[in-house]
């Protein structure tokens, strides 16, 4: 990875992880998303409609941004049950944890095929995801056993996991087109992620109407930070993603699991775990073999 990518990359991870921390300590998780987007559509409205006077899009980017959206609006759902049903330690990187996905993905698609020291450390992060929902190195339910993988706040983050790769795909194929252009700006970048976020926000509404989810008021001053930050952090990978593998930046963006972990033991559940430790260390390893990759 570039430079310019990893210092892109690194503010987003902090950005991402700080906005996921807010949304479980919000108390309820899907309601708190669903406000954030909706306060992120409507501050970045003024400079969205003027940025339509500056920026066109080619086919191939519109519909990348359709279904980008989407899958991140189905995203913030998923997300949202999983840190319902279960811990932020544990759910957060089990969502962010499947870089393997979009290697795979990206490889396939993209023909941006990993050496042999980044998907070493793309498997390296995916171990230590796996060793994260231990609170002892034993076999049974405080360590290994299969009762910590298969429950509801897994299942849920892991389809968050797989529509994560998906719109991380699609973006990569929309900033590769957008970088292709005559007239290639950081508005245009701007300009997809708020619409992304307006997809989202719309995608998500569907999904809690369909599941009859029972929204209640959340903080509103959190709520409208986050909403800001979401256009931010998203922003700055949209920029890496224009110049760096897929694989790389998704993967070296996993240093958000990092801080979102440490800090949810410390800070919101006030519960170290060993094993925890050696998994984030896992984790961090393996970003920084995928950021020297």
């Amino acid at each position: 990875m570039s430079e310019r990518a990893i210092v892109l990359v690194v503010l987003s991870a902090f950005l991402h992880a700080s906005w996921n921390i807010f949304s479980k300590s919000s108390g309820d998780p899907i309601s708190f998303l669903l406000r954030a987007l909706a306060f992120s559509a409507l501050l970045y409205a003024p400079l969205f409609v003027w940025m339509q006077f500056h920026v066109h899009y080619p086919p191939v980017v519109a519909g990348c941004l359709l279904g980008s959206g989407i899958c991140a609006g189905v995203y913030f759902f998923c997300l949202g049950k999983a840190y319902h049903h279960g811990r932020v330690s544990v759910a957060y990187p089990v969502a962010r944890s499947f870089p393997i996905l979009v290697v795979m993905f990206g490889g396939f698609f993209l023909s941006e095929y990993p050496n042999a020291q980044g998907t070493a450390g793309v498997l390296l992060v995916v171990a230590g995801c796996f060793v994260l929902p231990w609170e002892r190195f034993v076999r049974g339910p405080e360590g290994f056993c299969l009762a910590n993988y298969h429950n509801r706040s897994v299942f849920w983050a892991l389809g968050a996991a797989a529509l994560t790769s998906a719109y991380s795909l699609l973006d990569k194929i929309a900033a590769a087109s957008m970088a292709a252009g005559a007239d290639c700006t950081v508005l245009e970048k701007i300009n997809y992620v708020y619409l992304q976020n307006l997809i989202a926000w719309g995608a998500a509404a569907v999904c809690v109407r369909v599941a009859r989810y029972r929204v209640v008021p959340v903080a509103r001053r959190r709520a409208f930070l986050c909403g800001a930050i979401f256009l931010v952090s998203y922003t700055l990978i949209l920029l890496a993603l224009a110049t760096d593998p897929v694989a790389y930046v998704v993967s070296f963006r996993q240093l958000s699991i990092v801080l979102g972990t440490l800090v949810s033991m410390f800070w919101i559940e006030r519960s170290f775990s060993w094993p925890r430790v050696v998994g984030v260390g896992m984790i961090f390893a393996g970003v920084v073999l995928v950021g020297l990759a």
